[in-house]
């Protein structure tokens, strides 16, 4: 005769449930704050060496945060007002010749089809159509207009959130580390700071790689297109250093635009664009990685396309981008429990 099993289950640990449950949706209500937190998190340790250093040097804490982020700003505003001007004039002169992008796509799918299916009549593919379909969703785009400055309200309002979060972190962030262990009571204090230190640190370092890829990218890009004598080649650079936060596909994606734009200007010319590309990411891979991204990082391969396409099926592009560095979040803390269990 079997013994009969009983399992109990107690009002605790029912709670305890219920209460996890109730913190992870209210977590994903709040998931828009919680990356905002994340991101302020990140550039709050890019910034924290440069606030050290002027502490260390006789400033006081908030002149010294204060000093970081007019010199982050500065720099950002010179590097907007350099690119912005010819952005706009690039992206307005690709508008204008637009039509002419479209008769010729249109008239070498014509030959194209006539070479190979010996019919005078290519299905529905006549400029024409092209520009009715341009037309309407222009207009589309435009009824639309409400809904596209909302967006870029929401983009400013999380761009503020960001800015005000990364100060006051700047601010609080050796308080934070002194008190983080009171939201882990079951381990040694030294044992949290500690964790929180090699977080910082791997965090700073990865910011600080990454703007420095992306510069480099952005900067070999633009001048070898314009080498090349390819259209728009600033647009374009600007393209290849913002997807080069995303690693593995972001440089991918960021030729294809390129090699079509040089194809509408030659099919050589388009060879030359794939090549350039391809060399820029092999001097990234083999000589820019190495020295910067793998010491500060670490992450294998596969952790990383694991850590992309999570990122990405979850929070999109955004979590595409955040992907690397909660990967390397998690595999400090990984690193770290190792080390006490050896």
């Amino acid at each position: 005769m079997k013994q009969a099993t009983t399992i109990e289950i107690s009002l605790k640990s029912v709670l305890l449930v219920i209460a996890t449950l109730l913190l992870l949706f209210v977590a994903w209500k709040v998931r828009g704050v919680l990356i905002a937190f994340f991101v302020a998190y990140i550039l709050m340790s890019g910034f924290a060496p440069l606030v050290d250093w002027l502490t260390k040097n006789g400033v006081s804490k908030t002149l010294a945060v204060v000093l970081t982020y007019v010199l982050a700003i500065g720099f950002l505003a010179v590097l907007l007002f350099s690119v912005i001007p010819p952005l706009v004039e690039q992206i307005r002169e690709f508008i204008t010749k637009l039509p002419i992008y479209v008769d010729w796509v249109t008239n070498n799918f014509n030959s194209w089809w006539l070479t190979n299916f010996n019919s005078s009549t290519v299905p529905g593919v006549t400029s024409e159509n092209v520009a009715n379909i341009l037309s309407s969703k222009l207009d589309t785009a435009l009824s639309n207009l409400l809904t596209v400055v909302k967006n870029v309200f929401s983009v400013f309002v999380s761009f503020v959130t960001i800015a005000v979060f990364t100060f006051y972190l700047l601010l609080e962030r050796e308080r934070i580390k002194k008190n983080i262990f009171r939201v882990l009571p079951h381990l040694p204090r030294e044992k949290v700071t500690s964790l929180a230190h090699k977080i910082e640190d791997k965090l700073g370092a990865w910011i600080r790689g990454e703007a420095i890829l992306m510069l480099a990218v952005g900067l070999a890009t633009y001048v070898g297109l314009t080498i090349l004598q390819v259209d728009f080649a600033l647009p374009l650079a600007v393209i290849a250093g913002l997807l080069e936060i995303i690693p593995m596909f972001g440089p991918t994606v960021a030729a294809i635009p390129a090699v079509i734009i040089a194809f509408v200007q030659s099919p050589i010319l388009a060879i030359a664009v794939v090549a350039l590309y391809i060399l820029v990411q092999q001097l990234e891979n083999n000589f820019l990685v190495p020295k910067i991204m793998e010491k500060a990082v670490g992450l294998s391969p596969l952790v990383t396309i694991f850590a992309l396409g999570v990122g990405g099926t979850i929070f999109g592009v955004v979590g595409a981008a955040m992907a690397v560095p909660a990967a390397a979040i998690i595999q400090v803390v990984f690193e770290d429990y190792l080390e006490d269990h050896q």
